[in-house]
């Protein structure tokens, strides 16, 4: 996992999926910007991210 790399947010509430970018690593979570918006995501398991906004939750798998 990198800075700007692209990878894909799923919202659980809606089972829909976007396109995001990594704006920030740090200790236990990542930023992501997707359609003009941040997401906090924190780190639940080794390569699962998750995170909510607007009552929305959203995970990120990576590999």
């Amino acid at each position: 996992m990198h800075l700007d790399q692209k990878i894909t947010v799923f919202c659980t509430d809606h089972e829909t999926k976007k396109d995001g970018k990594i704006l920030r690593i740090y200790n236990g979570g990542i930023d992501v910007e997707v359609s003009g918006t941040i997401i906090k995501l924190k780190k639940t398991k080794p390569n699962f991210y998750v995170g909510s906004m607007a009552g929305l939750e959203f995970v990120v798998e990576t590999k």
